[in-house]
């Protein structure tokens, strides 16, 4: 491998012009591992192109791309194309590692011979509030079975890419990348493509991330503008998921079916912001996979967000169900 490097470091910058310099100065921090560090400039329109350049004149070991504006699974993969790390991460722009997140990282890697590594982290609010989720300092080592569970069933493996290093060769040898264009979901997507292809994970149930809550994030603001781009990212990641278990993780079928009721809950909570989507053709294909699984929804409905009787009104015509569920949300 090219310099012996251990870790490259994948930051997309979108407009963070405020944030880009704590970010790429929480990577610069992290000290006994060989890394390299790739900004991919995604169409900027602020000072962030600049800020990017800076970094790599001051820096040998940062590269500075840029391309035009589109989307952040699309400059993910732009830093794929050039990275030399064995391992890689994939970080945003906003955001920034604590000092050690890498090292640990790496050094569980190396200690276990994983393919993923995966850590625990906490939020950041604009007033410098900040919450912490229940994590316990221990590393767990998983096999491949459980590693998707874990992944799918949400035990301590977050869906995003952030909060995970990658074992390139792996990668490299089952074509991962991130679909084009998509700028919601494709964290998950890519991470279930990952994890169907790991033989071990490993768990740092540490803390090592700091996530920047901000009211303007890309996911939000894409969301609200185009409800229709959401709903088709979430179908087709509901077909990658089941795609990608019935090749490499049947064993894995049954955690699927948790993880798609969890998140055609929340599809379903954000379809009901818009009326003329309550009878939509999509809409109705999610509820009606709800009904086939209402047993086991039943069974899990705390887990995956539903009260009893939350459950039970899937079984009410979709526009009604659809009604309800926007009543809700003015209550």
């Amino acid at each position: 491998m090219n310099d012996n490097i251990q870790l490259s470091v994948i930051i997309p910058v979108y407009n963070t012009q405020e944030y880009l310099e704590r970010c790429v100065n929480g990577v610069i921090a992290n000290k006994g591992i060989n890394m390299e560090i790739i900004l991919v400039d995604d169409g900027s329109t602020d000072a962030s192109p600049s800020l990017c350049d800076n970094y790599s004149f001051k820096y040998d070991f940062i590269k500075a791309i840029h391309i035009s504006n589109s989307g952040p699974a699309t400059a993910k993969n732009r830093g794929l194309e050039i990275a030399r790390g064995e391992y890689v991460a994939m970080i945003d722009s906003d955001d920034e590692p604590k000092h050690d997140m890498f090292e640990r990282m790496i050094n569980a890697a190396k200690k276990n011979d994983a393919d993923i590594v995966c850590c625990n982290y906490l939020e950041r609010y604009d007033d410098g509030s900040t919450r912490t989720f229940d994590y316990t300092n221990e590393t767990t080592v998983l096999d491949h079975y459980h590693g998707v569970e874990h992944f799918l069933m949400k035990k301590k493996i977050y869906t995003q890419c952030w909060t995970k290093i990658y074992r390139r060769g792996m990668l490299e040898q089952f074509e991962v990348r991130n679909v084009e264009g998509l700028k919601t979901d494709e964290d998950f997507i890519f991470n279930i493509c990952s994890f169907v292809h790991a033989q071990k994970t490993c768990i740092v149930d540490s803390p090592l991330y700091i996530y920047s809550m901000r009211g303007t994030s890309l996911s939000k603001d894409y969301f609200n503008k185009d409800i229709n781009a959401y709903i088709n990212n979430r179908l087709l990641r509901f077909d990658i998921v089941d795609k990608s278990l019935r090749s490499y993780a049947k064993d894995n079928l049954k955690h699927a079916v948790f993880n798609r009721l969890f998140y055609s809950n929340e599809l379903l909570g954000r379809i009901a912001l818009f009326p003329s989507h309550f009878s939509d053709k999509r809409t109705q294909s999610v509820i009606r996979y709800m009904r086939r699984h209402i047993l086991y929804a039943l069974s899990v409905h705390r887990e995956i967000g539903f009260s009893i009787m939350g459950c039970l009104m899937l079984l009410l015509p979709t526009p009604v169900y659809m009604r309800y569920r926007h009543n809700k949300l003015n209550k």
